[in-house]
């Protein structure tokens, strides 16, 4: 027996953009391409949660979290 089969695996869900602002107030904004698009990722319950939105779109998200926080 190794210790590899009690790794939990993450798995991952991809959801629309406006279900996945809805459902999630903590997320990141990374950009995993070429710049033009970013992702949105929340982790819960060992599952990882993303949304593609475009640069322009995710600077308008940094805003609103930066004007809250």
């Amino acid at each position: 027996m190794g210790l590899a089969q009690f790794k939990p695996r993450m798995q991952e869900v991809y959801l629309d953009t406006e279900v996945f602002e809805e459902r999630f107030a903590e997320y990141d904004i990374i950009s995993e391409f070429t710049g033009i698009i970013h992702t949105l990722v929340a982790v819960k319950d060992n599952v990882r949660y993303t949304s593609f939105v475009t640069a322009s779109y995710a600077d308008i998200l940094r805003k609103q979290k930066e004007a809250i926080a």
